[in-house]
Formats: structure tokens, sequence, C-alpha cells
């Protein structure tokens, strides 16, 4: 950070120099803080005048000296910039290697906050939410626990809700997708300023989060005591894109998870009607007639075709799969109140008091008649 505010003061002080020493500069703007980045552009800015200057000046030889100086700054600005965007590059690389061990959704949102504070330096980051046209913050970590970050968690356990038809800077990273950076929030209408009062930000940047390339949410950081600058935007920007995409990843990993589970179940459910099938006795023809139930059960596939409707087979034959009301109506598009109906008429005409009755009468069916 030394060496960023020294460059950055050089450079204004050469800015200073040739706006004293020709016209054309006297209207130029000295960017303030530390940033080389913006002093890098002002000197790109100074070159062009100075040179267009030269040809005229009354002092050529010091109009001359003063270009190399400004080449020779901005050489030293461009190197150290370099560097320090490899470095945070790699920063940002080690941060999100270990993230990528993690393939819980809710574990990676937990630890979202404190991955950014390690790996792309910042001193507070906050996590939120967008729903709908609705932007929630919803929490956050820093490496203070002074008064101040006490008061803003505070302010974000009260769930705020801000809309983003409003203009505000979320709005519009909403629509362009992209990061940005504040640097004068105090003087820039498009901070939300309920959100400005809690935090005391000096400046920040903040990155959507698009897993789906849909912004489900927002990341803000910034520092204590130093203003942020252009590199610090595309950190950020960097991480989200990285997190959206493990995000994504884990929301998948874990529906796999979910979805294996449920064909496990069906597999025993299964085996169990297997077993059943394979340990019974064959009743002698009598005894089948004296224990005769009173209700007639259905004797065929012909009959069950018979008896059951083209969508009534269809839900029958996905609860022997061992999937749930909420499953079949996924996989038939339909609502979870048709299933019920469905699923109540299908042991009504089957004569069974329910679901696991049906499904054993179904694979008897459909599995025991082939297998006898």
């Amino acid at each position: 950070m030394r060496e960023e505010a020294e460059l950055a003061g050089r450079g204004r002080a050469l800015l200073s120099e040739a706006v004293a020493f020709t016209g054309p500069l006297a209207d130029a703007v000295i960017p303030q803080g530390d940033d080389p980045a913006g002093v890098d552009g002002a000197l790109a800015v100074l070159i062009g005048v100075l040179r267009d200057h030269l040809p005229e000046a009354d002092r050529p030889t010091a109009t001359a000296l003063l270009l190399a100086e400004v080449y020779a700054l901005r050489s030293e600005i461009r190197e150290f910039l370099g560097g320090e965007r490899v470095r945070r590059r790699d920063a940002l690389e080690a941060g999100l290697a270990r993230l990528r061990r993690v393939s819980d959704p809710d574990e990676l949102l937990d630890r979202a906050c404190e991955a950014v504070v390690e790996s792309c330096g910042f001193d507070r980051v906050m996590l939120s939410r967008v729903e709908n046209s609705l932007w929630r913050p919803w929490k956050s970590f820093a490496v203070s626990h002074r008064d101040a970050e006490r008061a803003f968690r505070q302010w974000i356990r009260t769930l705020p809700e801000i809309h983003l038809d409003t203009l505000v800077l979320e709005t519009e990273m909403v629509r362009r997708r992209e990061p940005a950076i504040v640097t004068d929030p105090r003087a820039d209408p498009r901070v939300h300023e309920p959100l400005l009062r809690a935090s005391g930000m000096n400046s920040y940047v903040a990155a959507p989060l698009m897993p789906t390339g849909r912004v489900i949410g927002f990341l803000h950081a910034d520092y204590a005591s130093r203003a942020v600058t252009t590199l610090d935007r595309d950190i950020l920007g960097a991480f989200a894109d990285a997190f959206g995409r493990l995000f994504e990843r884990a929301v998948l990993l874990r529906r796999l998870r979910e979805q294996r589970e449920q064909v496990r179940e069906a597999m025993r459910s299964v085996e169990a009607v297997l077993d059943d099938l394979a340990n019974a006795e064959i009743d002698l023809a009598t005894q089948a007639q004296a224990l005769r139930p009173a209700r007639t059960p259905v004797r065929s596939p012909a009959t069950l075709e018979a008896l059951l409707t083209r969508r009534e087979l269809e839900v029958l034959a996905l609860m022997a799969t061992g999937a749930t009301n909420s499953r079949i109506a996924d996989e038939l598009v339909i609502a979870d109140g048709t299933v019920k109906s469905h699923v109540k008429r299908i042991l009504r005409k089957l004569c069974v008091e329910n679901r696991a009755e049906a499904i054993s009468q179904y694979l008897r069916l459909t599995i025991g008649d082939s297998a006898f």
C-alpha cells in the first residue's frame, strides 16, 4: 500500500507541475486518492497535451524533460499494476481452490463473505439476495469487531427490503450484469441511503452473483481506512463469476444426490416385493377360495389397463419407482393436488388401502406374472 500511495503521489505532483508549466492543462482534473490506475489515466492525457505543446513551447527542453518524466512514471505505474494484478489473482485462485472442495450450496453461502475477505483482501464484505424485484441484504463478515461493524450487522438482521425499481446502483448491476465501483458514496445519488448510514462506507465495490445467467444476489466490499480501486472492482467481479459457477455446480450435485437416494429407495421397494414373491407359498385353490377377500382384486395387466386411465397408469408407474407426489408432479408437469386426486382414484379402483398395496399389486401384475 505504501508503494501504491507513493506512485499516486508522484503522479499528482507531475500533473500539478504540468498545470503550472503549460496553459492547456490549466483546466485539468488531478485525481485524488491512492489509485495509481486513475493517476495513470490522467498521465496518459498529459502525454498527449505535452506532445502537442512541444513544437510551440517557449522552453522545449524543459517540456521534453517533463514529458520524459511522465513516460518514466507511467512505466513504473504500469509495472506496479501488472505485478499487483498477478499477486491479487494468485491470492484469489488460492481462495477459490479451497471453495472448490465444498459441494454443499448452503455451506458455500455460509463461507462466501469470509472467503472474499481472505482471498480478495477486503476488510468487510456483505452478501445479499435478489428475489424478484427486491434486494435483501443478508449477511456480512469483517476483520474488525468495532461498534460500527456490530451496528451494521444489526441493521442487516432487521431484514431490510430494497426495491430494485428505484434508481439504485444495484438496479444498474442487474441490467448490465457487471461489477461497479463507487468512489464517493455520499455524492452518488445511486447509493441507497439507509445502507450508507448503516455501513459508514467511504467507497466500495460491488458485483452481481449469476450462477445461471440470472442475478440472484450481490457482493459488496470495502476497506476500513482506504479507498477502493478499479483493480478491487475487477477482483471482486472475478470472484463473483467463479463463485456463481461453484454454486451452480453444488446445487446440481445436491440434486443428483437426492435423485440417487430416490432411485435407491425405489429399488429397495422393488427388492422387498420380489423377496415376497420368491418366498411366498402357493396356496391351494380351496384355501384361496376360503380366504377370498370381500373386495375383488385386480387379476391381470389387461384388467389394470381397463380399470385405470392412461394418466392414472402413468402415476402408478411412477409410484412404483418410489417417487413422491412432488416428484410425480414434476415429471408429469401437473400440480401436486392433481397427483393426490389421481392417487386416491387409483387406490379406490384397485380396492387397496394404501400406496404400498397399490405398488405391490402393480409389481405383481407387471413383474410377478412373468416371474411365474
